[in-house]
């Protein structure tokens, strides 16, 4: 098998004829997964070079590397299977004439399916445990633009970009069961440069008293919230239902309305520490109380491919 897989990779890198689908939905099967994140990949690295795309289709592409990517690991436990391949590409990018017919081609097709995927209203970025929600509909409106929601017995959070397309901010808003006010919150991202392999937290998803394990021992990178404000938000992801609150599958889930919530809002340079994480590990939410902290822990996953999406300027927009 390995065999075959090095024959379909190489031989691709050689023709580098085949249309980089930025928007396509990736493939289950490894095989595929690693042709996948090598064409994605030898695009992008190609185009540093040659500036074939706009920016955005650029920023599209290299999400849609990281998306494979990420699949990849998610299917086979490692970057093992793909190393050796994207060597190779990296070599191929750096070599390739610019005005190469096939890299013409396959930067022609890539722009094409980024126009497709730039009208997508709504985006679902499906990982292991959780899911990453995109939303770029009514673009001038508040709203979650990129979310993961984390529900539990003791309460509802909510982590991602939140405002307009235009103008929006990393954040992550709570409401907590026993109606308890944390006065501060901070983000823990694992240190890539001190920890060179993230843990995999298989227990559920909650909110805890216990430092998660991983995040006790200095090695994580600290991002405290610059601010703070109360909002009312929808804090659990829409589901649709009959006029008497029921959802298509029969269960009863009743009125979806705001609540109260705490917002804290994070810099946006942790999201150069999350994009080095493993997609299966998470990134902690640390929420301050005076008689002690409540930790929330959210799945990396395709965090960063779902950045591209919502960064994408509109197509409806002049000069776009």
């Amino acid at each position: 098998m390995a065999k075959t897989r090095g024959k379909t990779a190489i031989s691709w890198l050689s023709a580098a004829a085949i249309a980089v689908l930025c928007a396509a939905p990736v493939s289950a099967g490894s095989d595929d997964l690693i042709t996948t994140a090598v064409k994605r990949f030898f695009l992008a690295r190609a185009d540093v070079r040659c500036h074939l795309l706009s920016a955005p289709a650029a920023m599209v592409v290299t999400g849609g590397y990281v998306q494979a990517r990420n699949a990849l690991i998610r299917a086979t436990g490692s970057m093992a299977a793909l190393n050796g391949y994207l060597d190779k590409a990296r070599d191929a990018a750096d070599q390739i004439p610019c005005a190469s017919p096939q890299l013409q081609a396959l930067a022609s097709d890539a722009s094409n399916a980024y126009r497709t995927f730039s009208v997508q209203m709504h985006l679902a970025l499906p990982g292991a445990r959780s899911t990453w929600l995109g939303e770029r509909s009514f673009g001038d409106q508040d709203a979650w633009r990129l979310v993961q929601y984390q529900t539990s017995a003791g309460g509802d959070a909510a982590l991602g970009l939140y405002g307009t397309l235009d103008d929006n901010r990393f954040v992550v808003m709570a409401h907590f069961a026993d109606g308890a006010s944390p006065y501060a919150a901070h983000l823990l991202v694992r240190d890539a440069s001190i920890v060179t392999t993230g843990r995999i937290n298989s227990a559920p998803f909650g909110l805890s008293n216990d430092v998660p394990a991983g995040f006790s021992d200095g090695s994580a990178l600290t991002f405290l919230a610059s601010d703070s404000s109360t909002a009312s938000v929808i804090l659990k992801p829409h589901i649709d239902t009959n006029a008497a609150g029921f959802s298509l599958s029969g269960d009863y889930v009743g009125k979806q309305e705001p609540v109260e919530t705490l917002r804290f809002d994070f810099p946006t340079r942790a999201w150069r520490a999350i994009a080095q994480l493993d997609p299966r590990e998470d990134i902690v939410v640390a929420f301050d109380f005076r008689d002690g902290t409540r930790y929330a822990r959210f799945e990396v996953g395709d965090f960063i491919t779902g950045l591209g999406y919502v960064r994408m300027p509109s197509p409806y927009a002049k000069g776009t």
